[in-house]
């Protein structure tokens, strides 16, 4: 394995797992409030804001990870090396 295309590889994944988190937080939120102010007697309504968190945290980790994979498949075939190079 190369040590520089696996850094970069989980820098990528984890910056794409925290963009993905911060853009789907606060949309995922509204809407458990929003279900939880319609059915306030439901057995689940107290916790659906974290049942709404952890699939958005779950999410995020499914796309930083494929991002992470596609990023690696990348560096590892030598593409950043030689991108941009006359052949």
């Amino acid at each position: 394995m190369k040590l520089k295309a696996l850094l970069e590889a989980i820098l990528a994944g984890f910056v794409v797992a925290a963009f993905s988190y911060h853009v789907l937080i606060t949309q995922s939120t509204y809407a458990a409030l929003a279900i939880s102010h319609k059915m306030p007697e439901a057995w689940f309504s107290s916790l659906l804001t974290w049942y709404a968190a952890f699939v958005v945290i779950g999410v995020s980790l499914i796309i930083g990870g494929v991002a992470c994979w596609m990023v690696y498949r990348y560096a590892a075939k030598g593409g950043a090396e030689t991108r941009g190079k006359a052949n």
